[in-house]
């Protein structure tokens, strides 16, 4: 009889059929294949310094389809593999310079991407491919300061870049989930340019909560919609959460990760998953400090308040802000609201060259009743929100403590 199996015992999940199948391909059907043969096949996906990282994945010249399958479990990140998959890149990477090996692999990506729709699409609204020198910078940095394991843990877009690649090169139908979807009014889709580049999308995607991730929305771009402020409420007014990409005159690239919707209020909102970010000429992501809550503000059309879209600082020291005369901006020199802050444009006061502002999550769908009760309330915290500032109280407020008082 056999001994019982540990509550502690893992059963490795087998390959679906669309894996194995692939696998087969691969192999044309056979045992072992030799490591020419693999790359030969991969010609079109691999760089010529690919290659050599491949021939170290694989630590043979004669795989057998065990050791395929092994470097596709360990690549693709499953999770029972995942130890596995932090020895076999700390060899890998024990024997190349780790920033030349992340501009091969994001070299390589550029190829395995480009049979994709998403890819298609972002090229199609100008997005470009120059960024990967500066995103294998970015992803390759903490290396230097510990050692390769602890560098491969803590990466997650590396384990996406891996995942893609060798999904791609076995060629496993599976979405390379490194560039969202998007979604332009046909309206537009004609006029609009991005600013972004292809590793500040892939940079700013893996930022953001997974919720946000997916697919992204044009909401205003001020090629296509027009330089006006006016545009711009409209536009983004109650729509979801969103990211706000700007371009100043002197060519720095930026912006913010709005957790909320857009609404006009006399004061701060928003929470913590609020970020501000900088694509040019340093990638850096700016999350919260816990300092203050200071991470949203939006009003238009007041004598009193300032007009604008704003996140992090305070009023007339803003970490970022769009000025209600369109194309005036701010970004102070220091901000407390955020960590690793520093001004996201060339200068204090700049010109905004363009923007644009992609819903990343839709805000979610009231009924009839339940929206009636949301502008209900948001005109009351309107109302509320301004008494206070003016150091009075709401009338009815103060009958009911009295009436509260006679019973």
């Amino acid at each position: 009889m056999g001994g019982k199996s540990s509550k502690h015992d893992r059963v490795i999940e087998p390959l679906t059929f669309d894996e194995n199948d692939c696998i087969d391909k691969l192999m044309s059907y056979k045992e072992i294949v030799t490591l020419d043969e693999l790359l030969y096949r991969w010609n079109s996906y691999l760089t010529h310094n690919m290659n050599g990282h491949i021939k170290q994945l694989f630590a043979t010249n004669k795989p057998c389809r065990q050791r395929v399958v092994h470097v596709y479990r360990c690549l693709s990140t499953s999770e029972m593999y995942y130890e596995s998959y932090i020895k076999i890149m700390s060899l890998v990477l024990a024997k190349s310079n780790i920033e030349r090996y992340t501009i091969d692999l994001l070299e390589t990506i550029n190829l395995c991407l480009k049979d994709t729709n998403e890819y298609a699409y972002w090229i199609r609204i100008g997005a470009k491919a120059h960024t990967i020198l500066q995103l294998s910078s970015q992803l390759s940095k903490d290396s230097l300061t510990g050692d390769i394991a602890t560098w491969v843990r803590g990466n997650t877009l590396l384990g996406l870049l891996h995942r893609a690649l060798v999904t791609t090169l076995y060629s496993v139908p599976r979405k390379l989930d490194l560039l969202p979807a998007i979604n332009i009014n046909q309206k537009y889709i004609q006029s609009f340019k991005t600013i972004l580049d292809l590793g500040w999308i892939m940079f700013i995607k893996n930022s953001l909560p997974a919720d946000c991730q997916d697919s992204w929305r044009l909401l205003f771009s001020s090629t296509s919609h027009g330089e006006s402020f006016q545009s711009l409420n409209a536009a983004i007014i109650d729509q979801g959460s969103t990211i706000l990409i700007l371009k100043d005159n002197s060519g720095n690239v930026f912006g913010g990760y709005a957790s909320q919707s857009w609404l006009l209020r006399p004061k701060f909102y928003g929470d913590s998953s609020c970020f501000v970010f900088s694509l040019y000429p340093n990638l850096n992501i700016c999350a919260s400090s816990g300092h203050n809550d200071n991470f949203m503000y939006m009003n238009s059309g007041q004598h009193t308040l300032p007009n604008g879209i704003g996140m992090g600082g305070q009023f007339g020291y803003w970490g970022l802000w769009i000025d209600s005369e369109y194309g005036i901006g701010k970004s102070s020199p220091s901000c407390s609201t955020f960590n690793d802050y520093s001004m996201l444009s060339a200068n204090k006061d700049f010109t905004i060259d363009s923007l644009e502002i992609w819903c990343v999550k839709e805000k979610p769908k009231l009924d009839d009743e339940e929206e009636e009760r949301k502008h209900t309330s948001d005109r009351d915290d309107w109302d509320m929100n301004l008494l206070d500032m003016a150091g009075r109280t709401k009338y009815s407020d103060g009958l009911r403590d009295e009436d509260e008082l006679f019973k």
